[in-house]
């Protein structure tokens, strides 16, 4: 085994390196050691690399928590995998002991560990990780796809969270890769799905993995047509009608160009670029009821809000993207019409694997989420970078020898 590897190396803030020899790990007993194919770059790397490592100890970690490898090497103890495996890597790595893992809520573990955050991750040639979270990969899952289980399972995870039935009614805001997932994940347990971001790009690919309506909300007032939309589908009426008959009332304002997921919150037609208003105030029509849930995806400022706001009474709003913003928010609203509002972080017990499960059976499909593949030593200039550019068209970056 190499001394050396090649690796994607978060220093600090502002201060990712491309390192050609830093130092190959070996695996410890109950661990295997993996030769990453691709991990693909998530905005939370991004934010990693612009504000700093916020997990662990503050020293330099190989970034790559969306991952897959081949099993390279096993540690001792290691039994029920072979060398040659193809894995995808189940990135949280929990106590098992403590208040939160004792009460089967493992994703709330108080001394959890990361794959890529606390721990090297991995945007290198090779990373050890124990072997219990190595998720064996079917035949008819590529190593393009396997990253993607990642995201998959914050999918899953958030529609579980739900408490979804078949037949209700969704919304997602935010068609990045998680809000494009979370849609198809939705799909798969039976529900109907509207999708809104200002991307008609996300939006096309919305309606591709059988969104029933999509909502630009540079375009249309959502919170005037979705409550409609809503009892529509409930009683099987709609067509698309409300949108035929122009309703398409065009939305003006500046809205502060953040990620909508991983996807920019600025879109070009043309030349012409429209930005979106990431908060709505308009109240919805009277009689007209909200979906059963609405999931943020997208971690603007204001899509919390709005989640919670185009909710039906007695719904829930389901809270995925990330926002370090205060938001405020009229809780006598929320009261007065029962609604909760739900916190969705990383994924629970069992659900990686029901994420890779949904990819193997084509119920949720990754392949047009693949932008680019990049090698490692290309992985900053073509892959990082190339994420930062306002005009972006990419979901994920895969970065990796293969």
């Amino acid at each position: 085994m190499t001394r050396h590897l090649q690796a994607i190396v978060l220093h600090g803030k502002n201060d990712l390196r491309y390192e050609p020899d830093y130092p190959a790990p070996s695996p410890a007993p109950g661990e295997v050691l993996l030769r990453m194919t691709y991990s693909s770059i998530c905005q939370t790397d991004i934010e990693l690399w612009h504000r700093g490592m916020f997990f662990g100890s503050g020293e330099p970690r190989i970034l790559g928590h969306e991952a897959a490898g081949v099993v390279e090497q096993l540690g001792e103890g290691v039994t029920g995998i072979e060398i040659g495996t193809r894995v995808a890597v189940e990135n949280v790595r929990t106590c098992g002991t403590c208040f939160f893992c004792r009460k089967g809520t493992q994703q709330l573990c108080e001394n959890g560990r990361n794959f890529g955050f606390s721990d090297n991750g991995g945007l290198a040639e090779f990373a050890v990780w124990p072997a219990a979270l190595c998720i064996k990969l079917p035949e008819n899952i590529t190593n393009e796809e396997a990253p993607l289980s990642e995201p998959t399972s914050v999918a899953v995870h958030a529609v579980t969270q739900s408490g979804i039935q078949v037949g209700d009614t969704a919304a997602v805001i935010g068609c990045g890769v998680v809000g494009l997932l979370t849609l198809q994940v939705l799909q798969a347990a039976g529900a109907k799905v509207v999708a809104i971001d200002p991307r008609e790009q996300s939006l096309a690919l919305a309606k591709e993995f059988g969104a029933i309506e999509t909502l630009n909300p540079a375009e249309v007032d959502v919170a005037k047509l979705l409550p409609q939309i809503a009892d529509e589908l409930r009683t099987g009426t709609y067509g698309s009608s409300l949108l035929r008959e122009g309703v398409r009332g065009r939305v003006d304002g500046d809205a502060d160009p953040k990620s909508s997921d991983d996807a920019r919150s600025l879109t070009k037609s043309g030349d012409q670029v429209v930005r979106r208003r990431p908060e709505q105030k308009t109240r919805p029509e009277p009689n007209a009821h909200g979906p059963d849930v609405v999931f943020d995806t997208a971690g603007v400022p204001g899509t919390a809000l709005n989640s919670a706001r185009w909710t039906r009474r007695g719904g829930k709003a389901i809270i995925v993207g990330f926002s370090g913003q205060d938001q405020t928010l009229n809780l006598g609203r929320t009261l007065m019409g029962e609604k909760t509002i739900m916190g969705s972080s990383a994924t629970g017990t069992g659900e990686y694997q029901k994420a890779v499960d949904l990819i193997a059976t084509g119920a949720v499909n990754v392949k047009p989420l693949i932008s680019a593949l990049v090698p490692l030593d290309r992985g900053i200039p073509d892959g990082f970078e190339r994420m930062l550019k306002p005009e972006k068209d990419v979901y994920r970056i895969l970065v990796g020898n293969g």
